[in-house]
């Protein structure tokens, strides 16, 4: 019984790479921009793995209570400044 060979990998394009490399100065970029402790907070809920609440809160100085909204207010804003023609 003869099989076929398994598919090779497939290789991003050059112009692929640059593209994500574009999109991933483009966001660091847009995370800085974010008011007060939101860079800090993004980056770190960007983590692999993301820090816990308490660990976050003793890092960051605020109450595990505030993180969870002020989280939600730092995306929002992240994606609303996104979607400007500077980042879009």
């Amino acid at each position: 019984m003869r099989t076929d060979p398994p598919p090779l990998p497939s290789h991003p394009s050059a112009e692929d790479e640059v593209l994500a490399g574009l999109r991933r100065r483009l966001l660091r970029e847009a995370v800085a921009a974010l008011p007060g402790r939101c860079p800090q907070l993004v980056a770190a809920l960007a983590e692999d793995p993301p820090p816990t609440y308490r660990e976050l809160s003793h890092r960051l100085g605020m109450p595990r209570g505030s993180i969870g909204p002020t989280r939600a207010r730092c995306l929002a804003c992240l994606r609303a400044l996104l979607r400007t023609e500077r980042y879009a």
